[in-house]
């Protein structure tokens, strides 16, 4: 029951401006006493309300239309209509048993208040009733919305219903759509949808599909506990909703927090599997991809979490994605994850297979900025190491890359040159014992770094003389 102080806060959970403001005085009739006036303006804003949201189910639903035009009539007609409403509303399971009881209740009450009938209203009776107008009706968008339900689910059999692919679009669609929706309906729309996801009529499923990753987009604490509880949970022991599962984290990686263990494991099964799958020519900035993926939940999770909850997965898809430009931006400034993805890569710059050691080459102009953000460094120096190595072994893209003097890596080179200059015995080492010869530093640099003179070489004019 509320009390004085949550009447305000009550009134700030009500969409509708001219039904708040008929509250407004409601409370300011409590406030001097008048319950009588607060239980009267309290029954005008309800009843105001249904009609108003009648006419909103009306659009979609006949029964709605019936019920709303009489109602409607008897209204204008100045005839007693709300019990006629109450009874037509619950008849057409267009409100609950419970609600259409509370209704009965409450008009009673008023009769009762504004009538001289001898009943002396209390201020608990009053702020009663406030709070159950409030809470249970009017910060609640509509009727019992089953109705919108099926008409939603009606039309997805229709070509546009997204006219539009992008997430952005995705989700303003998805927040008109649902906008009058009732909570409570939450629950039916998503098992309804996910089952639908897998039906044979390809237009429905894909508009299914999109409508509930339209629901993680929104990001609302109800529905995304819904589709945690209806398909993260209890869909993720069959591979037939594997790709929906990982679409939902790729548009809400908000979506892995709190889940039951038993489901993190299903879910990394299905992330393994996606990995061996996604062929290199899937563009990484699609829902289905493990990469969108892993950078949607990182955004929620800290490096402990992920490291102990998807290492192996993790790992995996570095090998396999080891120079993505979206995960190098994600993990940059994330050290523990650094610790993992850093090593794969740099194996992978330096092997001796041609195939393997030519993608960081192929990759580094695009990856440049980034990967200086990324690296230490020494980690740069590394790496430019790596590809001398490369191209002694005759991977081609590594030797164009070190001959050029890693001309389209400007920012790595750098940090290598700064690199050697401050830890110059260091990184000699490390080169010699790379390469198994004892070629120096200062000629490595000046070979294949820069075209400044560096400490220990004489500058060209002076080999001239």
């Amino acid at each position: 029951m509320a009390h004085l102080t949550d009447m305000e806060e009550l009134l700030a959970t009500i969409p509708n401006h001219p039904i708040r403001d008929y509250m407004r005085e409601a409370m300011n009739c409590y406030m001097a006493s008048a319950y009588r006036g607060c239980i009267v303006l309290s029954y005008i804003a309800l009843f105001d309300y249904l009609l108003s949201q009648l006419d909103e189910l009306s659009k979609v639903n006949a029964s709605a239309k019936t019920i709303f035009d009489e109602a409607t009539k008897k209204k204008e007609d100045q005839d007693v209509y709300e019990n006629y409403l109450i009874c037509q509303l619950a008849s057409k399971t267009l409100l609950s048993g419970l609600d259409a009881s509370f209704l009965d209740t409450l008009r009673k009450l008023r009769n009762k208040s504004a009538h001289p009938s001898g009943h002396q209203p209390s201020a608990e009776e009053a702020r009663f009733i406030f709070h159950e107008v409030v809470s249970r009706f009017l910060s609640r968008p509509i009727l019992t919305t089953l109705y919108l339900v099926d008409d939603i689910l009606g039309r997805l059999s229709n070509s546009n219903f997204f006219p539009s692919q992008m997430l952005s679009d995705i989700k303003g669609v998805l927040a008109e759509e649902i906008a009058t929706l009732h909570e409570e309906a939450v629950p039916v729309l998503v098992t309804k949808l996910t089952s639908l996801t897998v039906s044979p009529d390809s237009i429905i499923a894909k508009n299914s599909r999109h409508f509930l990753i339209g629901l993680a987009l929104l990001n609302k604490d109800g529905i995304n506990k819904e589709l945690q509880k209806r398909i993260l949970s209890k869909k993720s022991d069959n591979s037939k909703y594997f790709s929906l599962i990982l679409r939902l984290l790729s548009a809400n990686g908000r979506l892995i927090v709190d889940l039951p263990t038993v489901t993190i494991g299903r879910i990394r099964r299905a992330l393994l599997n996606r990995i061996d799958e996604v062929e290199p020519t899937t563009l990484e900035a699609q829902t289905n991809h493990p990469t969108t993926t892993f950078v949607s939940i990182a955004k929620h999770v800290d490096d402990e979490y992920l490291l102990s909850h998807f290492k192996v997965e993790l790992e995996k898809l570095f090998h396999k994605r080891p120079y993505s430009p979206y995960l190098i931006h994600v993990f940059k400034n994330r050290q523990e994850i650094v610790a993992v993805y850093y090593p794969i890569m740099l194996e992978k710059a330096r092997s001796s297979d041609f195939h393997t050691a030519n993608k960081f080459p192929d990759s580094i102009e695009q990856i440049d900025s980034k990967l200086a953000q990324f690296c230490s460094l020494e980690q740069a120096f590394q790496l430019c190491v790596a590809v001398h190595r490369a191209a002694e072994f005759g991977a081609f893209s590594s030797i164009e890359l070190r001959d050029s003097k890693f001309k389209v890596a400007p920012k790595l080179r750098t940090r290598a040159i700064e690199y050697v200059k401050d830890n110059e015995l260091d990184a000699e080492a490390y080169l010699q014992a790379q390469l198994g010869i004892t070629e120096t530093i200062n000629s490595f640099l000046s070979t294949y770094l820069t075209d400044e003179p560096v400490t220990g070489e004489p500058a060209a004019d002076e080999l001239a003389l």
